[in-house]
């Protein structure tokens, strides 16, 4: 399946792969820090081996609560797209969100981050090796405590980058990250095992960095992705889907995070 990540104010694209199983309810629910209200994409799976497109989920109700008293029940913008009205994102708020149709219903919860400043960006000569050319490093400084999780996407010359990386604090807890993005040698910040040409970072490109603080449920969430997608790069059909933050049975995710952006030209 295709999944739609909200990054910069834009919707991304990442191409899924999900095992051969019955129609199941895909749900992709972001609420970001920016003063925007919650955005929610229903859908139903379908086989892999079929085409891509995947039906939308009209008549859902849709609702969005948090820890603070709020409530609200999302509209329905267009076929499969519910969005809400009141509710922000707020750091350090828990937000549930609640999907009902057909009888059903799919609920998640979400913890928005408080938010871990991004510091910097730059770039280095690959550790890989200079046929990788120029790689991104990030810099911040990971607070006191473990559970601390990141998700960083990366845009050169405008074009998204389709790698997820992902960064956690188990072995950085309280210290200052000076992190690499792209492949390690267990896997563990990168997503797809090489970049495209097109996504190789060269002097004189315009770079450009999201830096997301996420909960550890959307974090386990994008690792089984990434994992898939390093296990079966090519294959029709995958071992098992990635975990959801979602009760139900539903596929997809909820995520309360926080997003802030840097932009570099490479000299």
């Amino acid at each position: 399946m295709t999944l739609l990540l909200t990054a910069t104010g834009c919707e991304t694209v990442i191409d899924l792969p999900l095992k051969t199983s019955p129609a199941n309810v895909v749900i992709e629910a972001n609420l970001v820090d920016d003063n925007r209200p919650a955005q929610v994409r229903l859908s139903m799976s379908v086989a892999y081996q079929q085409t891509n497109v995947y039906p939308p989920v009209t008549g859902a109700v849709v609702t969005l609560s948090d820890n603070a008293g709020g409530l609200e029940v999302l509209r329905e913008a267009s076929p499969g797209q519910y969005a809400g009205t009141t509710l922000k994102g707020v750091p350090g708020r828990v937000y549930t969100l609640r999907v009902e149709t057909s009888g059903a219903a799919y609920v998640a919860v979400s913890t928005l981050p408080v938010v871990v400043p991004f510091e910097e960006v730059h770039t280095e000569p690959s550790a890989f090796g200079a046929d990788e050319g120029l790689q991104t490093t990030v810099q911040y400084t990971d607070p006191a405590g473990l559970g601390n999780s990141y998700l960083f996407r990366q845009y050169r010359n405008g074009r998204l980058n389709k790698t997820i990386f992902l960064q956690n604090d188990k072995y950085t807890d309280g210290k200052h990250v000076n992190q690499q993005l792209g492949r390690s040698p267990n896997g563990a910040v990168g997503g797809p095992p090489e970049a495209t040409a097109d996504d190789k970072l060269m002097a004189g490109d315009s770079l450009t960095v999201e830096m997301q603080n996420i909960d550890p449920g959307v974090y386990q969430y994008f690792l089984t992705v990434n994992q898939l997608m390093q296990q079966n790069p090519t294959a029709s059909v995958t071992p098992a889907n990635p975990t959801s933050n979602f009760s139900g049975g539903a596929l997809g995710y909820f995520s309360a995070h926080s997003r802030r952006v840097l932009r570099i030209k490479i000299p």
